[in-house]
């Protein structure tokens, strides 16, 4: 209590004040962390939409293999025929 007979509320304002800083503080934190969150997910669709196409336009190279193991298997072939020939 001061001089007068009230209660001395000066530190209940201080920690009253503290309190709604860091409050306030946090609300800026998550916003910022919720505003990059959402930058973050749409470029990481803008990226799976672009992997998406070069799928698509990549995908007849798995195939290539494929052709040149059969193109290699007919070329031996071809040299065994030639070679049972006499050529």
């Amino acid at each position: 209590m001061n001089e007068f007979g009230e209660p001395n509320l000066g530190g209940w304002w201080v920690g009253l004040i503290i309190g709604l800083v860091v409050v306030v503080v946090v609300v800026v934190v998550v916003s910022v962390l919720l505003v990059l969150a959402a930058r973050i997910n749409s470029r990481a669709r803008a990226v799976v939409r672009e992997l998406e196409a070069t799928r698509s336009t990549t995908q007849p190279l798995t195939e290539l293999h494929r052709t040149n193991e059969t193109l290699q298997s007919i070329l031996r072939g071809a040299r065994s025929a030639r070679q049972a020939l006499g050529g």
